[in-house]
């Protein structure tokens, strides 16, 4: 496949780096423009280095959660839409189901993977450089420190899509993924790297990033990669590798940077009606965005749609179910999913009903079409979290209240301001129920962001799941389960690396029947 040659910008040729992840993995390059300047690598980073497409790669990902199920359409027959939601099931069903042959059910199965690993290229394209780029040390110091982080989120989150969950018994032999470190395109066969190697490879990188974070040119935007992001990132490796005094030392150290939280609890539900007011939570304006990624905000999760019919929502019918874990007078429940209305729609002639059991999410779509953030964000309320379960697990002198009083930090900005109660150490029986609380928490606060929840289950030892599926509205249910510590909790690599490729290691997923 020959390199595709990016347009030039002003007078500046890019260098190419927009190539399928086989492409990257597998084929020759021999063609490859290599610019110069430091605003010739920013623009390959901000190009291709930079995960825009990571919402639209990886929103079928939720449907292997908890946190999804499929409604059968339970709202009064003159409240809906007339239509079919038979299509959308269709193609998540693989997902929802976990099945054996996920790639048959969904097109963009590849592109998570593919994906992320043309950013790594980019950023490869830019760290082999090095200072070697032309323009002032602040500059390069700064596009460096975005390569080094931008490619240790991306090698995170393939090891934990396609890697098997970390433990810190097995990592050195457990089977990660492919590590590769320089931009130039070879035939050799790649081969994955072990769990450890991969964290010990983001490790690397993100310690590199943060010297140079030191003396490199300070950004404001939220749209570019900076320390605080940085910082982040890190406390969130150590959780995943249980390294808990490294998540509280850094977690501090971005604390003393300057994070905020943001309070919506002076909010009211018509303040945050999606309807009524332009109120977003994932925009510029929430003070605790730190970095923001994965393309504009064009519309609510593509596989949770208001027609009518069987269609995925939000858990919502057992006990411990997604939306029945919010405590009354929680505002995450209206700054988070979509409320009850009805609105008549002149051009199809018909009313659209929006009804309390869908609860579709709309964290981050602006129904005005005032859009002023990306689809995903790191953001500083999971510093809080992030340090709550370090606490609790270290479990350790003063740790049991640290942890409380950390929660109630951010809860104290999230419920009405009339109906909030602090917690208090006494509150909880033990360790084991504190911890429980803490990831609720997380639950409730990063539903539908990232892969959080996916990636944390994995981390919590891959517990259970049942999902029933409904075929139409009307049909009975088939029941799928997810086993404790299942084998399909890791992703199988898709076919455009494993029919390539003769030597990376071919995860088999087992088939998975219904009950």
């Amino acid at each position: 496949m020959k390199i595709k040659l990016y347009p030039v910008i002003g007078s500046l040729a890019l260098a190419v780096v927009t190539i399928a992840c086989s492409d990257y993995l597998n084929e020759s390059s021999g063609d490859l423009l290599i610019p110069e300047k430091v605003e010739e690598f920013q623009s390959v980073l901000y190009g291709e280095g930079y995960p825009d497409s990571y919402t639209d790669d990886v929103e079928w990902m939720d449907l292997m959660t908890d946190d999804v199920e499929i409604s059968p359409c339970a709202a009064a027959e003159s409240m809906q839409v007339e239509g079919d939601a038979t299509s959308l099931i269709a193609t998540g069903r693989g997902a929802f189901c976990w099945a054996y042959d996920i790639e048959y059910y969904l097109v963009n199965y590849g592109s998570p993977y593919e994906n992320r690993y043309k950013n790594i290229m980019a950023c490869n394209t830019v760290i082999e450089v090095g200072e070697d780029m032309l323009g002032d040390k602040a500059s390069v110091h700064s596009c460096l420190a975005q390569a080094y982080t931008l490619r240790a989120f991306n090698y995170f989150c393939l090891v934990n899509w396609y890697g098997l969950p970390y433990n810190e018994l097995t990592a050195d032999t457990d089977m990660g993924v492919a590590v590769r470190l320089e931009s130039k395109v070879s035939r050799d066969q790649p081969r994955r790297s072990t769990v450890a190697q991969v964290y010990k490879q983001i490790n690397e990188d993100l310690d590199t990033a943060l010297k140079l974070f030191e003396t490199a040119q300070p950004t404001k935007s939220i749209f570019v990669v900076s320390k605080k992001a940085a910082l982040l990132l890190k406390t969130r490796v150590a959780l995943y590798t249980r390294q808990w005094d490294e998540v509280i030392r850094y977690g501090e150290l971005l604390k003393e940077e300057g994070i905020k939280l943001y309070d919506i609890s002076a909010l009211t539900a018509d303040d945050m009606s999606n309807r009524i007011s332009k109120f977003v939570f994932l925009t510029s304006k929430n003070p605790e965005v730190l970095f923001t990624f994965g393309n504009a905000a064009m519309g609510y999760h593509s596989f949770m749609d208001l027609i009518k019919g069987a269609i995925f929502v939000p858990s919502q019918t057992e006990e411990n179910d997604l939306i029945r874990i919010y405590e009354e007078g929680d505002n995450r429940m209206y700054a988070f999913f979509m409320q009850d209305y009805i609105d008549y729609d002149a051009d199809w002639d018909m009313y659209w009903a929006y009804d309390d059991y869908r609860k579709i999410p709309f964290k981050h779509y602006d129904i005005n079409a005032n859009r002023q953030c990306y689809t995903q964000a790191f953001r500083s309320a999971e510093i809080w979290l992030n340090m709550a379960e370090a606490y609790v697990h270290r479990n350790t002198g003063n740790d049991k209240e640290a942890a409380v009083t950390l929660l109630n930090e951010l809860r104290k900005c999230r419920f009405t301001a009339g109906q909030y109660q602090e917690l208090s150490a006494s509150d909880f029986t033990d360790a084991e129920a504190l911890l429980q609380f803490v990831r609720d928490e997380r639950r409730r606060e990063f539903c539908f962001e990232e892969t959080h929840r996916w990636n944390d289950l994995r981390r919590y030892g891959m517990p259970r799941i049942e999902h029933k599926l409904y075929v139409t509205s009307t049909s009975a249910p088939e029941t799928f389960v997810l086993e404790q510590g299942d084998k399909n909790y890791t992703l199988a690599l898709p076919k455009s690396e494993t029919s390539y490729s003769t030597e990376i290691e071919v995860y088999d997923r087992r088939v998975i029947n219904a009950q």
